[in-house]
């Protein structure tokens, strides 16, 4: 399976009555559609989208997702960051092959005494032949935030 990614160049955004978009934003305050026109922003979305969807949530595609918010409830074990890694890093190899994990630091309450009932996840990833960038994730109390 191949990949080819191309950024619209800012030249061809604001030079033309109607610049080609590669997506939309999740997620807007003002419930309006955000136009996406570069590569990495678009990456970022639907890294984010992957990310907030559960498993078995997508109709015709109940494998996609994650289950971090069902991991929230689970025992704090030794294996528990190792479980919230495995969550992340299957799914987005799979169903977003050109996102490269750099780093991902997971805080739980035993690193935070103020994280009751909450993991911090900062994940640092690469999208192939672009940029680095890094996002924040909050699950807690039902309720998953990603920044």
């Amino acid at each position: 399976m191949a990949f080819v990614y191309e950024s619209v160049s800012p030249i061809q955004q604001t030079n033309t009555v109607n610049p080609v978009g590669l997506g939309v934003k999740i997620g807007n305050r003002n419930n309006i559609f955000t136009t996406l026109y570069t590569v990495p922003e678009q990456a970022k979305e639907n890294l984010k989208s992957l990310l907030l969807t559960q498993i078995g949530e997508r109709y015709m595609l109940p494998e996609y997702g994650t289950d971090l918010l069902g991991l929230l409830f689970q025992p704090n074990t030794h294996e528990f960051k190792e479980t919230i890694d495995d969550t992340i890093r299957g799914p987005i190899s799979y169903w977003l092959p050109y996102i490269v994990i750099e780093n991902i630091d997971i805080k739980t309450f035993e690193d935070d005494s103020t994280l009751v009932h909450t993991v911090e996840i900062h994940l640092t990833y690469t999208v192939q032949n672009f940029s680095t960038d890094t996002i924040k994730i909050f699950v807690t109390d039902n309720t998953m935030l990603v920044q």
